[in-house]
């Protein structure tokens, strides 16, 4: 019994990658949805994108990408709002002065 050789996350992420840039998706947002979302889904929607074959895959995958969230969720928050340093300085006071 021959075993497949594994490809490497990292090797799996930079063709996922690959793929959305060929779709139409910039390299930012790519590298954004590769962060956020897990590549076994991604390489799925790419796969019935590709089988599709529609006018436009940038919208199909990204709306594809939106249905599959409420199935599959997301590994990683979408906010990455950071809290200001004024916000910083007001937690510590007060967990100071609650001591």
């Amino acid at each position: 019994m021959k075993h497949k050789k594994e490809i490497s996350h990292y090797a799996r992420e930079k063709g996922v990658q690959s793929t959305l840039y060929k779709f139409g998706l910039g390299i930012g947002l790519a590298k954004r949805v590769t962060y956020h979302y897990p590549i076994r889904v991604l390489e799925k929607l790419i796969a019935e994108t590709e089988k599709r074959q529609p006018q436009d895959p940038a919208d199909y995958f990204l709306k594809g990408l939106k249905r599959s969230r409420i199935k599959y969720g997301c590994d990683r928050k979408l906010n990455r709002k950071r809290k200001s340093m004024n916000e910083l300085k007001d937690m510590e006071e007060k967990k100071w002065h609650s001591l």
